[in-house]
């Protein structure tokens, strides 16, 4: 039998046939990319629906880590947490982490929910490893362990840790006043606000002050007393050879009459009764009938709550007040941390060095950049060192969405650190769609700065204060607000506080603390 050659046309079928058959079998030999990438979930505030939208900075973040990155979200109120992990229905990483909950985060560590942060957990990752590394961090370890990432604060250390006095310049200016100097001169200040009509519309509609809580105004006020009170910090100043909480010290009493005095007059906006955020109060301010608002130190609410009054009020601008002065001199906002709580990495984790490496590249240089600018070569352009945006590109993605197209991708709110507002980077993004950015931050950081108190630690929490620390709270804000409406005598008010709260474990709790103080200095 004489067998012919194949014609060209049908050994070209019969190699593919070979080639398609010895790829399908590699193929069913290797493994599948998308089933094999590791898959990383995330709890986070106020972001936005990644999960219906795509978005390149975070397509760039999964295909840099061979991830897949889901991001769950709600409004900011950190009880949601608790909700999430009471029923068992928590993601690997959970951010932010309040600092001020000492009860919470360490009944999660004793329960068993937190991946510490170990050497051998961090070996090799060394944006990590510098993070965990500073020196004034070191007393948030627990049992010689980390259990959080502690967030990096968006402003620089020795600046004030949270709250600051928001005045409008614009009505300071309509009433021909000064910035006020003192107490005393706030007083004034306030009482024109609320009588003298700064708005100018002939109505009787305007107020003095805003607040999340009339306790509160009595504890972002104390520095006037010379007392360091701050949210990132312990609260607690040297008295004698001991160490003692803020709430019990006679200087309080003193504050309590002269909020007191303020509501009287009805210099304080009375949402201020029923509000317990900042959230909260915000909406209220920006209707442009309130004159001071004590907020969180952030140029960019600043810029934004200011933008927001100039939509109806044009020439309405809102500047910092540096911090006034009490009746003995004494003034300054209480220094922070540094640190705005933490990103944790929970027991639902099933590959929690995955979750690491994760955090290690969000931390990373291009890491920093990529949450920042957003990818190069499409939301931005790089020439001789000045970066140049492209807003059209920008408003594409979820994460550069309509309020923040000009600002950092919200990726880099939080996580693992916020972007420093004061260095170069960020200023150079917001000069190119705010212009006199950097001059507002300039000038805003300068006035929060000029008067400063230390407070004696920071992070420093024992098990009987971390027990007590909630009833501690319900009690000021309870006995403070009846003190200020007139529902109880300053006098007696304050003298059956002081001796309730430390009979209902506070005493034993600060002397714990006192000497836990001691033992760190």
């Amino acid at each position: 039998m004489v067998i012919k050659p194949l014609s060209r046309s049908i050994g070209c079928l019969i190699l593919l046939a070979l080639i398609l058959a010895t790829a399908c079998s590699q193929a069913r030999s290797l493994p599948n990319d998308s089933e094999h990438r590791e898959k990383i979930s995330i709890y986070s505030f106020d972001r936005q629906d990644y999960q219906t939208n795509h978005d390149r900075v975070l397509a760039y973040i999964e295909k840099a880590n061979d991830m897949d990155i889901e991001i769950n979200t709600g409004v900011w109120d950190d009880s949601q947490m608790d909700v999430l992990i009471a029923a068992g229905d928590y993601p690997d990483i959970l951010t932010i982490v309040d600092s001020e909950n000492y009860g919470r985060f360490n009944k999660w560590i004793r329960d068993g929910k937190l991946i510490p942060f170990t050497p051998e957990l961090i070996d090799g990752l060394p944006n990590l490893q510098k993070a965990l590394s500073i020196d004034r961090l070191a007393n948030l370890k627990v049992n010689e362990s980390f259990y959080g990432l502690p967030i990096q604060d968006e402003l620089p250390y020795d600046s004030p840790g949270q709250h600051v006095l928001m005045i409008r310049e614009d009505w300071l200016k309509a009433l021909q006043l000064k910035q006020p100097e003192s107490l005393e001169e706030l007083e004034q200040v306030l009482t024109a606000f609320k009588q003298q009509d700064p708005d100018g519309n002939q109505m009787d509609d305007t107020y003095g002050l805003i607040s999340d809580g009339l306790a509160s105004i009595v504890k972002q006020l104390m520095g006037a007393w010379g007392i360091p009170v701050d949210a990132r910090s312990t609260g607690f100043l040297q008295v004698g050879e001991q160490y003692e909480y803020w709430v019990i010290q006679p200087e309080v009493k003193e504050a309590l009459y002269y909020v007191k005095g303020l509501y009287d007059k009805k210099l304080i906006h009375p949402d201020t009764l029923s509000a317990s955020s900042n959230v909260q109060i915000r909406p209220r301010f920006i209707e442009g009938r309130t004159g001071i608002i004590i907020d969180n130190m952030n140029f960019e609410e600043l810029v934004k709550k200011e933008e927001q009054l100039q939509r109806n009020m044009p020439r309405a601008q809102l500047t910092i007040l540096p911090a006034p002065a009490g009746p003995a001199g004494e003034r300054g906002y209480s220094v922070g941390s540094g640190y705005w709580g933490y990103t944790v990495i929970t027991d639902r984790a099933a590959n929690p060095r995955a979750a690491a490496e994760l955090l290690d590249y969000l931390l990373s240089e291009e890491g920093e950049r990529l949450t920042l600018y957003g990818v190069p070569d499409i939301h931005y352009k790089e020439q001789d060192g000045r970066f140049k945006l492209n807003m059209e590109e920008r408003s594409k993605d979820i994460g550069f969405h309509s309020a923040t197209t000009g600002a950092p991708h919200e990726l880099n709110w939080g996580i693992v650190s916020w972007s420093r507002m004061t260095e170069e980077p960020y200023l150079q993004l917001r000069d190119q769609t705010i212009p006199g950015f950097s001059s507002k931050v300039k000038n805003n950081l300068e006035n929060a700065r000029e008067h400063l108190i230390y407070p004696s630690a920071f992070h420093i929490a024992t098990p009987e204060w971390i027990s007590f620390k909630a009833n501690s709270d319900q009690l000021y804000d309870e006995y403070f607000s009846k003190m200020i409406r007139g529902q109880l005598d300053i006098e007696k008010g304050f003298a059956e506080f002081v001796q309730k709260w430390k009979s209902s474990g506070g005493e034993r709790a600060m002397k714990e603390m006192s000497d836990a103080i001691k033992a760190a200095q």
